[in-house]
């Protein structure tokens, strides 16, 4: 009788039960601070992660502008060493040759179209007193090369370089085309005098040089096994 009405009423609520709602809002408690620590926990990573980020963007700024630097610096790749003019000093032997090859490319690849470019960009290199008597060479060949349709190549082979005079020779294949079609090729070379103005060098005077009074082909050559 007695287990039947157990069984109709349910089962009656033991000593230990009295504590069940307490335990569970105590087990609530301790999830809610396990979520908040877990929240504090993420927000330092992330303020962690916002910092290293920062970091990284403005290391790569600053790469990019390092690099962005030496790109305008190494202007020369062919020189190995630094080139460099004093007022007072000699000039540079390196130097003297680069302002030399810069000069022979604006005077001797030519053709209708960038004729007048080179025509702007040589006042910037040439002696004032010997520019317009250069210029007026420069636009009688211009007006040749319209008339003929034909342009012009220099390939340079080989520099003297005398930096005690300022004096450079040029020795090269010069190369006359119209079209694709190669017109002339012969070695040729040109001699470049240049005048020290403080710290600048201007070039007084660019002429063909006869083989036979070429200063190069005459200049002394060491043989470095005899020095052995």
């Amino acid at each position: 009788m007695g287990g039947l009405l157990a069984s109709a009423l349910g089962r009656l609520p033991a000593e230990g039960d009295a504590a069940l709602p307490s335990s569970r809002a105590g087990g609530l408690t301790m999830k809610t601070m396990n979520v908040n620590n877990q929240a504090r926990v993420l927000n330092r990573r992330l303020t962690a992660v916002s910092i290293m980020l920062a970091a990284s963007i403005t290391a790569n700024a600053a790469m990019a502008v390092s690099v962005a630097t030496m790109n305008k610096v190494v202007l020369v790749p062919s020189l190995s060493d630094s080139v460099e003019i004093s007022a007072h000093g000699g000039v540079d032997r390196d130097y003297l040759e680069r302002l030399a090859r810069d000069a022979t490319y604006l005077f001797l690849n030519r053709t209708p179209e960038s004729a007048r470019y080179f025509e702007r960009n040589l006042e910037r290199i040439t002696e004032p007193e010997t520019y317009q008597e250069i210029k007026a060479a420069l636009i009688l060949d211009r007006q040749e090369r319209q008339n003929t349709r034909t342009s012009q190549t220099f390939y340079p082979n080989d520099f003297f370089v005398d930096p005690s005079k300022l004096y450079v020779e040029v020795v090269g294949e010069l190369e006359t085309s119209n079209g694709t079609r190669i017109v002339e090729t012969k070695r040729a070379t040109y001699g470049l005098t240049f005048n020290k103005r403080g710290s600048m060098l201007r070039l007084a005077s660019f002429v063909p040089v006869e083989k036979d009074q070429a200063q190069g082909t005459r200049a002394p050559v060491s043989n470095k096994d005899e020095q052995l």
